[in-house]
C-alpha cells in the first residue's frame, strides 16, 4: 500500500491518496480531499488496471480521462500523484517525494 498527501498549491486544497493492491495487476484508491472536483474524480475512479495505465498514452489513462472530466484546471497535480501512488503500490517504482517549488524573484 502507498499513502501520500498532496497540497495542490494556491487553491489551498488538500488530498490524501491511499492506494491498495487488489491483485497482481489492479489497484484501488481511497481518496480523501477538500476539493469537490477531485472528489468527483475519486467517486468515479474505482479499480484501475495497472498494465493499461502504464502502457497507454497519458490522455488515454483512466486517471487522466477522469481528470479531464472532473478536475477544475489542467495544472492540478493530484492526477499525477494518483499515478505515482499506483506505481509505488504496484512495485514499479520505489516511493520518493516529489516537489514543485517556485523560487522568488527569478523571473
Amino acid at each position: 500500500m502507498a499513502l501520500c498527501w498532496v497540497e495542490a498549491g494556491q487553491c489551498g486544497q488538500e488530498t490524501t491518496i491511499a492506494a491498495r493492491k487488489v491483485d497482481a495487476t489492479h489497484v484501488v484508491f481511497e481518496i480523501t480531499t477538500t476539493c469537490e472536483h477531485v472528489q468527483a474524480l475519486a467517486d468515479e475512479l474505482g479499480e484501475v488496471d495497472v498494465a493499461h495505465e502504464m502502457s497507454c498514452p497519458l490522455l488515454e489513462t483512466r486517471i487522466y480521462a477522469l481528470a479531464a472530466k472532473h478536475v477544475c484546471r489542467n495544472s492540478c497535480i493530484v492526477p499525477a500523484a494518483i499515478l505515482k501512488a499506483m506505481e509505488v503500490t504496484a512495485g514499479i517504482f520505489l516511493p520518493g517525494d516529489c516537489y514543485v517549488e517556485f523560487v522568488q524573484d527569478v523571473i
